[in-house]
């Protein structure tokens, strides 16, 4: 593990041992992450999966709302911090279990295969783009026949085209959109790279709290998603789309 990959680690072993089990320690933007978790659902009411691996699943706060949600199914959490898991398997539906892993590290994730493999907001706290695609790769390879790989992720692309409709309105650009411990992905590359499809599922939310106004952030949750704008993605690939 080199300095940069340590020190992004640490990060987030703090952020676990300050939050615990609550929604902030992974993403302070509660209405964001709302907006998240209903996309997610959604895929798991079309994609039906028996099997689940949430990778880079922090806390578990994501994932026991999607196990709770979906009984029928099992989720498994998978991270590498050692206080976000542990504060993980605390109060965990039945359905539900959680693990140390490291999405680099193929030795460290569960045994068997699964129908669906997601992230939220993983991909992006790898230090390059070439760790990135590692770890899609490592995901890929744990997929059954059928199975779906779900990255719900931060782009680039996203900021530049948000920024520039700032730009446009007169306004400045966004301060810390990409925190220094990310690395936002490039849809081109996953389009390139994975014949990924990219799902603007927060295309409203992005365009009224963040070129608008932020106060507008709770009201944008109640609003269906139009167009394709803002950062925060989710690149659906499959094994046969990444060949």
């Amino acid at each position: 593990m080199d300095d940069r990959t340590k020190a992004i680690k640490a990060f987030w072993d703090q952020r676990g041992a300050t939050y615990g089990g609550k929604e902030q320690a992974t993403l302070g933007e509660s209405d964001l992450r709302k907006l998240e978790i209903r996309a997610m659902s959604g895929m798991m009411r079309v994609l039906k999966p028996g099997r689940v691996l949430d990778a880079g699943c922090g806390n578990g706060y994501s994932t026991k709302t999607l196990a709770s949600a979906f009984p029928s199914s099992e989720f498994i959490g998978m991270d590498y911090s050692e206080p976000m898991i542990a504060a993980a398997r605390l109060e965990t539906p039945k359905n539900c279990a959680f693990l140390l892993g490291d999405v680099l590290l193929e030795e460290t994730y569960p045994a068997g295969r699964f129908d669906c493999v997601m992230t939220q907001r993983c991909i992006q706290n790898l230090p390059t783009y070439d760790h990135q695609r590692k770890a899609i790769t490592c995901m890929l390879g744990k997929l059954a026949p059928g199975g779906y790989l779900l990255l719900m992720e931060c782009s680039h692309e996203g900021v530049h085209q948000l920024n520039r409709v700032r730009g446009i309105l007169g306004k400045e650009n966004l301060p810390d959109i990409e925190p220094w411990h990310n690395c936002f992905l490039s849809d081109k590359s996953l389009i390139d790279d994975f014949g990924a499809r990219v799902v603007s599922f927060a295309s409203t939310y992005m365009f009224l709290s963040k070129v608008v106004s932020s106060r507008l952030s709770r009201v944008a949750t109640l609003l269906p998603s139009i167009g394709r704008f803002g950062y925060d993605r989710l690149y659906i690939i499959t094994p046969s789309q990444a060949m």
